[in-house]
This record gives structure tokens, C-alpha cells and sequence, in this order.
């Protein structure tokens, strides 16, 4: 009954988004009107209204293979604005890409301008038709209509108690209440009520009738397991899997295929997509060049700063670690003064190896701004975890669960750590968590708030770094 609901729905949300293009494509050309001062295009002529409406069809295509139209309950509202911007960019740029090989003149710009506006329209109606859409449903759900009945089967304790917490943190969104838990052997408390044993599911199953069984099961006989599985549905009841190693599965990108074998990557990053990729090295090229251009006065500042402060060279070079633990030479100027004994210790702003110079571009990050000359050859990028030492590399990955997973993508000059604030004398763990956020969560426009945050972010007050100096060479953690 519900799979036939779904599929009415569809039907008219199909029927809604098409009459939202056909809306924005009308306030677009009114748009053109008032831009161009007259209608370059007809929009009554019989070509201009069979390219909208074969446009419109095609939309619709393309937003169902984009999966415009999958279930969503367990779906936030961010995913669908995502994808409806998604769906709309490709939409409208098969359809700026045709008007330019199909039109010449006053009338191609007219038509870019029609379409250009039409998509902004048509992607600010489809976000607000998928928030009102989630709000509708949250507000149903809160009075326990169009709920999902749960019993969650199973002994792993670790992943039924997390599914549990999920569930219920979030009833009003997920529409789902989880009736209790079935098992032999859980004996401690994972949110909901023991309903029996695996013995007695088929008597639970008809008691509390769920319209979905989820499994969280370690290791299991796979007869028994097929049994209990074909008791399901049997009873036409939804079957769910908990993954073992539910802790590395968080993304729907993490599944792969080989051949009928599903496989789980468990560190799979948006940014092992090529497109993803070639975005953000195209960013980081266009970006650090401009940069460069426009911080070049006070990067001569910094040189001649550091020149006239002590004797020694204007930039510091430092072995760090990169992506895929590959080891590059990161630049910096230099804010301590080359001493020939070798020492190794903890240090803090008060170090009196540095200069009074170098203790401002410091405190200012001026000295970092060398490192634009990374990311301009591709050791660094922009945004990305900070790169460390190898040594340090060596200490914290025996100690700091997960630590080498900030290598599978490149050290960056800012990061999401750094604009909240992670940086010198804080947890080393807290950045850890927060790069690999960073890493699994990637999006450009993450990128970019990470980048217009940190200018605000620059100054560090809190400093602390280990400095041990062999012959004129520094160390430091930051």
C-alpha cells in the first residue's frame, strides 16, 4: 500500500516540478523583456514552444536519473536542495549549450540570459518545495502518522544501540519508531525493550506486525539467518542489514560492485570522484595565483622584514607530510634566528630563538604565505588538513585512532580545524576529528566557507609548537 502511495506521489511531484520550470521559464523571459528592452525571442512561435516543452520532458528524465524521485525519509532536506542543484546545473547547461550552436546574435544572448535566469528561478522553487515538502511530512510524523514500525533483530549490541539512537534522535524526520529489539544474547541496555528471542520471531512478528526488520547481526549460521529472514517476507514485512563495521560505513558512496558482490570502501572521499578532483585543482591553481598577485607587496614586506631581522636566509624549508604520506618541502619565511646547537623541546611563545619580526608575521600567519607556491605546483592545496612533520607523523599515528586518514587527500594552508579554531596548543584529536570530517564531507562550497572564514581566523594567540633545530633547522607543529 505504501509502495503504491509512493508511486502517486511521484507521479505528482513529477507533474509539480515540471510546472515549476514552466513558471520560471515564463518569469525569465519576462526578465529578458525588461534586460533587452523588447522579446528577441517569440515565445509563441512554434520552435521556441517545441524546445520548452521537449525541455521540460527532458528535465524530468534527467531529475529521475539523478534521483530526484527516490524515497527520502531517510534523506536530509541539504541532500535534496543538493541534488535539485545538481539536476537543475545539467539541465540548463544542456540548454545554454544548444541556444549557443543554434543561435547567433542578439538572439543567443537572449536566450542565455532566459536560461540563465530560469535555472536560478526554477532552483530556488525546487528548494523550497523540497523543505516544505520535509517540514509537511516531520509535521505528520510528530502525530504518528505515515510512521515506519521497526524490531530491530540481531546481537551486535555496538551497532543495535547506535541504530536505536538514530532513530529516535531524529522520529520526526526518519518517520520511524523502533517496537523493541529481538536476540539471544544482549544484555545490556541499547534504548528499547527485549522482545524475545530469535526462537520466537515469527509469534513477535504477528504480535507487533513492523512494516520493517532490521538485522544487526555479527556472525550468523546462514540457514538460520535465511530462516529468519524468509519469516520476514513472508509476511511481506521490509528487510534491512546493519553493517558489521557500521563505525567505516557513513556514505552511500562507499558501495561498490564487483560483479554481484557488493563491497564496502571504507574510506571512500567525494573527492576520489575525477570531476571533484579537477574542480578542486583547478580552484587551487586560479586561486593561488591570484593570491600570489595580490599579496605580493606584503610577502616583499615579510622578505625584507625577515632580511634585516637576523642573519640567515628569508625562507624556511621544512620536510612535511602530504598526500598519501609522500613527503614534499613546505615554505615559509623564517621567524627564528639559525643557531648551530641541536635541541629538542617544547616551546611557546616566549621562545627566545625568535626574532621580534618573526614573532609578528607568526602571530599573523604572514610567514605561511609561501606555501601559495606549494599549492601553484600541487604539493598543498588551499584547504585541506594541515601537514605535519614526519616525526610527529611517526608519534601520533601509533597513538591517535585514524591519524593517517588526513593523508588520503593534500595538506591544505587552511582547514576546517583551523577556522574553529584547532590550532597550536589544542588537541591533536579534536583536528584529527574534524580533518577527517572535513575529508569525508568535501563539497566546494565547504571549500569555500573554510576560505572566507579564514582571514578572521588568521591571528594565533594560542601558540604553542616543538622546535628542535639541527644546524639551523627549525621545527613546528603549526
Amino acid at each position: 500500500m505504501q509502495n503504491q502511495e509512493r508511486g502517486i506521489l511521484d507521479i505528482i511531484e513529477v507533474y509539480i516540478d515540471m510546472l515549476i520550470n514552466s513558471i520560471a521559464l515564463l518569469m525569465a523571459y519576462l526578465f529578458g523583456i525588461m534586460i533587452f528592452s523588447k522579446a528577441v525571442v517569440d515565445i509563441r512561435g512554434t520552435s521556441t514552444l517545441f524546445s520548452i516543452i521537449t525541455g521540460l520532458f527532458v528535465s524530468s528524465f534527467i531529475y529521475h536519473i539523478m534521483n530526484m524521485y527516490r524515497p527520502s525519509r531517510y534523506r536530509t532536506s541539504l541532500h535534496a536542495i543538493t541534488n535539485a542543484v545538481k539536476a537543475n546545473a545539467v539541465c540548463y547547461g544542456i540548454a545554454g549549450t544548444i541556444a549557443a550552436m543554434a543561435t547567433t546574435g542578439n538572439t543567443r544572448d537572449f536566450w542565455f540570459v532566459w536560461i540563465f535566469i530560469a535555472a536560478i528561478i526554477s532552483t530556488a522553487f525546487l528548494t523550497f518545495k523540497a523543505h516544505l515538502i520535509k517540514s509537511i511530512l516531520a509535521a505528520f510524523r510528530k502525530k504518528q502518522y505515515n510512521l515506519r514500525k521497526i524490531i530491530v533483530v540481531g546481537d551486535n549490541s555496538t551497532s543495535a544501540a547506535e541504530y536505536v539512537k538514530q532513530v529516535t534522535e531524529n522520529n520526526s524526520q526518519y518517520g520511524a519508531m523502533v517496537l523493541g529489539y529481538v536476540g539471544n544474547k544482549i544484555t545490556e541496555d541499547i534504548g528499547v525493550e527485549k522482545l524475545g528471542s530469535f526462537s520466537g520471531l515469527a509469534e513477535i512478528l504477528d504480535k507487533y506486525k513492523p512494516t520493517d526488520v532490521v538485522f544487526a547481526i555479527d556472525a550468523y549460521d546462514k540457514r538460520h539467518l535465511i530462516r529468519l529472514v524468509n519469516m520476514c517476507d513472508d509476511r511481506c514485512i521490509k528487510v534491512y542489514f546493519l553493517p558489521v563495521i557500521y563505525g567505516f560505513f557513513k556514505n552511500p558512496r562507499q558501495i561498490e560492485q564487483v560483479g554481484s558482490i557488493p563491497l564496502i570502501n571504507a574510506h571512500s572521499t567525494p573527492l576520489d570522484n575525477r570531476a571533484n578532483a579537477a574542480l578542486k585543482r583547478a580552484v587551487d591553481i586560479v586561486g593561488a595565483a591570484f593570491l600570489i598577485l595580490l599579496t605580493s607587496p606584503l610577502m616583499l614586506f615579510a622578505a625584507i622584514g625577515v632580511r634585516l631581522s637576523s642573519p640567515g636566509p628569508v625562507l624556511f624549508k621544512q620536510m612535511r607530510v602530504g598526500k598519501l604520506g609522500k613527503k614534499f618541502t613546505m615554505l615559509k619565511f623564517r621567524s627564528m634566528r639559525v643557531e648551530g646547537n641541536s635541541t629538542k623541546e617544547w616551546t611557546t611563545d616566549t621562545d627566545t630563538r625568535k626574532t621580534r619580526f618573526g614573532n609578528f608575521i607568526r602571530k599573523t600567519s604572514i610567514d605561511e604565505l609561501p606555501q601559495l607556491f606549494n599549492v601553484l605546483l600541487g604539493s598543498m592545496s588551499l584547504v585541506g588538513p594541515r601537514p605535519e612533520i614526519p616525526n610527529f607523523v611517526e608519534h601520533f599515528k601509533e597513538i591517535i585512532p585514524l591519524y593517517m586518514v588526513k593523508h588520503y587527500v593534500k595538506p591544505g594552508m587552511t582547514g576546517l580545524a583551523q577556522v574553529k579554531g584547532l590550532r597550536g596548543d589544542t588537541s591533536v584529536e579534536d583536528r584529527i576529528h574534524e580533518d577527517i570530517a572535513y575529508i569525508e564531507n568535501w563539497s566546494f562550497l565547504l571549500d569555500v566557507m573554510i576560505l572566507l572564514k579564514t582571514p578572521f581566523k588568521a591571528v594565533n594567540k594560542n601558540e604553542r609548537y616543538v622546535a628542535k633545530e639541527m644546524q639551523g633547522e627549525e621545527l613546528s607543529d603549526e
